[in-house]
């Protein structure tokens, strides 16, 4: 057996989002689930993951 460790912050934020998205029949691109990793891992920050995911949808 496993031991889990409390999930962070940006964890919890990231799989709200991705359950969220789920319940309405959405699932985030393979792209953007690799921003949304990176960012739990702390390797960018809100910002830059917002900015990835606008620019990849020409929302910017």
């Amino acid at each position: 057996m496993a031991i889990r460790r409390p999930l962070g912050q940006r964890e919890r934020a990231i799989n709200a989002a991705r359950t969220n998205s789920a319940l309405e029949g959405a699932r985030s691109t393979d792209a953007t689930r690799a921003d949304q990793d990176a960012y739990v891992r702390g390797e960018i920050d809100i910002s830059e993951l917002g900015h990835r995911v606008r620019a990849r949808y020409n929302l910017v």
